[in-house]
């Protein structure tokens, strides 16, 4: 790719990495995809600078932030391309080096967990970063804040990132909407850069829309429902009765989710999955998906006094809901959703109780206030560690 360093500009870098105790990270597992996809962007050679689009996004990202200076930063093999910036003098924008090696950027941290926002609240004091930032010669930068830019087929193309002379921490409505800043500036290159293949080629292009079976979205929330149970219940009941059972939960949970606003996934088994985030891409799907889950509560001690009046058995569910980014599209004709932050809201069902709605961090922060809840502390969900989770009671 242009503008990569050569083999003798890497020693140099490795040689500055050591003397400034930079720990550059090893590539991504995807790399070879990620770089394909530059490369087919081709944003690595784009001029941003000449549309004004770009340059008033990142303004409004200093507004947002409350810092000084914004940057959208592209992550090639070995360098790091800024490709606009705001907050600098015309002396400093002339004198401002566009080309940084990548293993010396702070943006590069940003790959080890592409999905997610990268904050460093001091660099001053954080292992990756304190001793280049304490160098006499450095930036006198203390804060950083970056959101990734991740294209339509999911890969991480670098950076659309905040910074400031001063230590600071960022509120979640400020970090949640340099991320959605983040995706216009994804949207903004995507879409010229499909005009631009229609131009060239209106065959390429279909090859291209073809190609692409799923859409990245960077939030969205996710809910999964299970019926308590119900592997042994099957053993004792008439399958009619239980698919009479199934079909009364699933039609009345295929309503709900219709009123709220949010996108039916699939059933298996007994499990039934949605999602919102899809169609509206607000930042309201956190709490349509946690109105539905309540819905689906009273839904259920609905049937269950139904069945209490005819002598039958009654019904639990246990439900879990995390908010996050991932894939969403067509598998055949099927529509499905693919991601960690599907397998999370799965594990945060798996480990709920019943009767009760089982929320991560993440979704709570999304509820910015408007949810009660019950903290329920760390817990160990499969395969992922700690998290700190909550039950929903209500919301306000």
């Amino acid at each position: 790719m242009n503008g990569e360093l050569k083999q003798k500009d890497l020693e140099k870098v490795k040689k500055e990495c050591e003397e400034l105790g930079m720990i550059p990270i090893k590539n991504p597992e995807n790399e070879d995809l990620r770089l394909k996809e530059l490369k087919r962007l081709g944003i690595l050679e784009k001029n941003l600078e000449q549309d004004p689009r770009f340059s008033s996004l990142t303004e409004v990202a200093t507004y947002l932030t409350e810092c000084p200076y914004c940057a959208i930063n592209i992550l090639g093999s070995t360098v790091q391309r800024c490709k606009i910036i705001f907050g600098l003098s015309k002396k400093e924008e002339k004198d401002f080096e566009r080309d940084t090696p990548r293993d010396l950027s702070i943006c590069q941290f940003s790959l080890i967990n592409p999905h997610h926002p990268l904050i460093i609240e001091n660099l001053l004091e954080d292992d990756r970063t304190k001793m280049k930032y304490s160098h006499p010669d450095s930036s006198g930068l203390k804060f950083y804040a970056g959101a990734p830019l991740i294209s339509t087929k999911g890969y991480s193309l670098g950076t659309l990132c905040v910074a400031d002379e001063i230590a600071k921490s960022l509120k979640h409505n400020q970090i949640e909407g340099l991320r959605l800043l983040a995706d216009q500036v994804v949207s903004m290159i995507e879409n010229d850069n499909s005009s631009k293949k229609i131009k060239d080629s209106k065959n390429k292009q279909v090859e291209e829309l073809i190609e692409i079976t799923g859409k990245y979205y960077s939030s969205a929330t996710i809910l999964f429902a299970d019926i308590v149970g119900f592997t042994s219940k099957v053993e004792s009941m008439e399958p009619g009765e239980l698919l009479a059972i199934l079909d009364t939960f699933f039609r009345g949970f295929d309503k709900i989710i219709s009123k709220n606003k949010i996108q039916k996934v699939k059933t298996i088994g007994d499990a039934y999955m949605c999602v919102g985030g899809i169609e509206d891409k607000d930042s309201s799907h956190a709490k349509k998906v946690c109105a539905s889950a309540l819905d689906m509560l009273r839904f259920v001690e609905g049937v269950n006094i139904q069945h209490e009046a005819l002598g039958k058995e009654c019904w639990q569910i246990r439900i879990g809901i995390h908010s996050g980014s991932l894939i969403a599209g067509n598998s055949g004709n099927t529509f499905d959703i693919w991601g960690d932050s599907v397998n999370v809201a799965s594990r945060l069902e798996n480990s709920g109780e019943p009767g009760k709605i089982h929320i991560s961090q993440k979704t709570k922060d999304y509820l910015e206030g408007m949810g009660e809840v019950t903290p329920r502390g760390e817990i160990e969900l499969k395969g992922k560690g700690l998290w700190n989770t909550f039950f929903l009671e209500s919301l306000n």
